[in-house]
């Protein structure tokens, strides 16, 4: 059984490529195959799985279901049907489930760890997506499809947090990143800027430097996130609108 690890802590993969590459590479039976098998569950795995647990299915449940979605999307060559000119990828994935759920009735019989592939997950990568969903609404204030977007956004914003913390981290200026966080992420409560520059002790007009530069960095690489979902012909500042409204809702 070949495995594929990592698929949700390894910081995502090579913005050189978009989903719909992806599945050209998902069809061919060597490394890169696999590799493309990885950055799609990588990328769909979280809002999935959410969708899922959002109609009621326990976490081993849901977890096994989209494995078996998974196996059965790829073992069928799902991918190879579709149209890049009707609708986005995602809604295709969304749209895939719905159908694996209707007819999966024999499912927990069925191949739970995807046939001769494994999509590995972390047990700290499950608890992380299932912290996530814990994490919401317990009334369901968005209907289910709205909520699947809101995921899908939630997740490109975490690879692209992912992939900046990592750079940071190459700079040696991983505490300077951790510090700033909270202002990329937005919320209420965020720190006071002066004692943070107190305790890195440096200028607060320093401080305010970096934080403008990180917030400029981390803006390239969400629009980097986003056009790896859209094909050739799509608006990219439309999708980013699209995005940015879903992000908000959260």
């Amino acid at each position: 059984m070949k495995a594929i690890p990592g698929t949700l802590v390894d910081g995502g993969a090579s913005f050189r490529t978009t989903h719909w590459s992806v599945i050209t590479d998902c069809s061919r039976a060597d490394e890169h195959g696999s590799e493309a098998l990885a950055q799609l569950c990588h990328d769909y795995w979280p809002p999935l799985y959410s969708f899922v647990r959002r109609r009621g299915y326990s976490p081993s449940d849901a977890q096994d279901l989209v494995q078996g979605f998974f196996a059965a999307f790829f073992q069928n060559k799902a991918y190879a049907q579709v149209n890049r000119g009707k609708g986005k990828f995602r809604t295709f994935m969304l749209a895939s489930l719905k159908h694996y759920i209707a007819n999966a009735w024999d499912w927990e019989h069925a191949l739970k760890r995807g046939g001769d592939r494994e999509f590995v997950l972390l047990e700290e990568e499950m608890e992380a997506v299932e912290s996530l969903y814990a994490s919401e609404p317990a009334t369901p204030i968005l209907d289910e499809e709205q909520h699947y977007e809101q995921c899908w956004a939630n997740a490109l914003a975490s690879c692209a947090l992912a992939r900046l913390g990592s750079e940071f981290g190459e700079r040696s200026k991983g505490g300077l990143f951790e510090e700033l966080k909270p202002f990329l992420c937005g919320g209420v409560g965020l720190p006071n800027q002066e004692e943070i520059a107190q305790r890195l002790e440096m200028p607060i007009n320093t401080l305010r430097s970096h934080l403008s530069r990180l917030r400029a960095r981390y803006g390239e690489l969400l629009r980097k996130e986003v056009a790896r979902t859209i094909g050739p012909g799509d608006d990219l500042d439309e999708e980013l609108r699209h995005f940015r409204k879903a992000l908000i809702t959260c």
